[in-house]
């Protein structure tokens, strides 16, 4: 039976060899993405001091997108039937590496990460309830909020200014490029392709309009010791890789749980914050630490609920209409 958007995703993640208890741990692959893209903010801390983000955004791409590519298998008549998703895709994937680091240079670290990490579930939300027409559950709202909290209470730390308008709306620009790749990436899974060819041809074409960054930014701290490391680690690791657990759970995962269970990047950085770097924790830190633990559980286990039939949550991306 088809799906509300007009689409059999059942038939489309069996053509695949997903099963029932593959859709079931898809939010679990999404955790580990999105603990592997958390390792970013320390390897950042221990590359050169003179490592340009823009460049290193870059290059990630450029890394992560051939591998990615290497390791799909489609025709061009698949790409063709989704060619407007990858396209929305790729370049969400470009506008979000400048107007992450602008809202961040803008705000500061914790701001801009908190408005931009922090924007990307409600815009998902707001996205699918546009074009699907059907509003999140109210499960969905309260771990989020309670999610987001803990994210409000982990970054924001008393006394700082408040934050610029141009920094803002460069890091909800940056929220919204999220939102919009996660919402393209499953539109496009939905017409035929598989999640990791939609991000390997996204990242491609996002590294080709990025790459003219290396002919104007700084590129000499790649021969310092560490600085090829970093970015090698960056691109094959915490890009590469973790998109490749990404693309396990996008058929069984909504948009916007997507991007709340992406919440977990901030809480890993964080953690590695306190037991690599050295870096204490706050008590309303520790508070934001299980706020944040308890949203991304309830959502994760949420989603495997409603995969296994017992939730009637609006947001089931496979989801077949009741005769």
């Amino acid at each position: 039976m088809a799906t509300r958007s007009g689409f059999d995703d059942k038939a489309v993640s069996q053509r695949r060899g997903f099963s029932g208890g593959a859709f079931v741990r898809a939010p679990l692959w999404v955790l580990a993405a999105a603990i592997l893209w958390g390792t970013t903010g320390t390897t950042l801390a221990l590359a050169p001091p003179e490592t340009d983000p823009l460049v290193l955004g870059a290059l990630r791409l450029a890394l992560s997108g051939p591998l990615l590519l290497a390791t799909s298998r489609f025709s061009r008549a698949q790409l063709l039937s989704a060619w407007r998703s990858v396209a929305v895709a790729s370049l969400a994937v470009a506008a979000y590496q400048p107007t992450f680091f602008l809202g961040v240079r803008a705000n500061g670290v914790a701001i801009g990460t908190l408005i931009a990490i922090g924007s990307a579930p409600l815009l998902a939300a707001a996205l699918e309830m546009l074009t699907e027409r059907r509003p999140p559950s109210l499960r969905w709202l309260f771990a989020t909020v309670l999610a987001l909290l803990g994210l409000g209470l982990l970054l924001h730390p008393g006394g700082t200014l408040p934050p610029t308008p141009t920094g803002t709306l460069a890091s909800l620009a940056a929220g919204a490029s999220y939102a919009f790749f996660v919402f393209a990436t499953r539109r496009a899974v939905r017409a035929g392709l598989a999640a990791q060819q939609v991000i390997a041809c996204s990242f491609v074409a996002a590294a080709a309009l990025l790459i003219p960054l290396l002919f104007w930014r700084p590129v000499g701290w790649l021969s310092a010791p560490g600085g090829l490391l970093a970015a090698l680690y960056l691109g094959i690791v915490a890009t590469a890789l973790s998109y490749r657990l990404f693309a396990r759970g996008v058929a069984g995962t909504s948009a916007a749980t997507l991007a709340t269970l992406s919440l977990a990047e901030p809480l890993t950085a964080t953690l590695l914050a306190v037991f690599v770097i050295g870096e204490d924790l706050t008590s309303q830190q520790r508070i934001g630490v299980t706020s944040l633990v308890a949203g991304l559980s309830l959502v994760a286990l949420g989603e495997q609920m409603h995969q296994r039939g017992a939730s009637t949550t609006p947001f089931d991306p496979v989801r077949e209409e009741r005769a």
